[in-house]
């Protein structure tokens, strides 16, 4: 269960990110950097790289192991949410379309880990499977 939220704290860290352009955000940032010794990424081109690096953590965490828990859909709305994030703050310089792919990347963290649920047929077949009495019955 732990291993399942800090999975789902990298997207939501990075989705949270606010824009590089809030001036109440900028102490904040050199404040968390510093701390660990990277106030050096506040500075020009290193913070489209942090943010850059902090998204493919969070798509990775998407990504890793989809087939087993909810399929591809999650990563693939988490890569549209990383790349409206992207144009949102970059590009089309929209303060509301940033933070709707935010949201959206929230949304997709939180929905992979959601448990899936086994139907009733596979967990009867499951029990069916690991029970020596029914084994011995079958034979």
């Amino acid at each position: 269960m732990i291993k399942r939220i800090l999975t789902a704290l990298q997207g939501i860290g990075a989705a949270l990110l606010p824009n590089a352009t809030c001036p109440a955000c900028w102490p904040v940032y050199a404040g968390i950097l510093s701390s660990l010794g990277l106030g050096f990424l506040m500075t020009g081109s290193y913070f489209y790289l942090f943010i850059g690096i902090l998204l493919s953590i969070s798509l990775f965490s998407l990504a890793y192991k989809a087939k087993t828990r909810r399929g591809y859909l999650p990563f693939l709305t988490g890569l549209l949410s990383a790349v409206i994030i992207i144009g949102g703050k970059y590009y089309v310089l929209s303060d509301y379309l940033f933070y709707f792919g935010a949201v959206l990347l929230i949304i997709a963290s939180i929905w992979n880990n959601i448990p899936v649920r086994k139907s009733k047929s596979a967990v009867d077949s499951e029990s069916a499977a690991s029970c020596p009495n029914c084994k011995t019955s079958q034979s």
